[in-house]
């Protein structure tokens, strides 16, 4: 391109081309936080009938989930737990 052909773009050009390209950035950031309280999910430290947090598909190794704030025992529970597959 020119430098004449790229003095001529006008900052409104560049700001629309910006927010445009945004959404394809924002796919390869890490997922949401975790929003839900562990009091809101009745969160426990022990396992309900062998249903416990490291067998869930929310739980992230070592003591995290995807979807409750705060140190999570791997053998918690809550009423969120979603049996991993197999």
């Amino acid at each position: 391109m020119s430098d004449e052909r790229i003095a001529n773009i006008s900052r409104r050009t560049v700001l629309i081309a910006a927010a445009a390209a945004a959404p394809l950035f924002a796919l390869g950031r890490a997922e949401a936080a975790p929003t839900f309280t562990q009091d809101s999910v009745n969160y426990q430290q022990s396992p309900n009938n062998g249903k416990h947090c490291s067998l869930c598909k929310q739980f992230v190794a070592p003591s995290s989930c995807k979807s409750v704030k705060g140190t999570i025992n791997p053998n918690g529970y809550c009423k969120l737990f979603n049996a991993k597959d197999g």
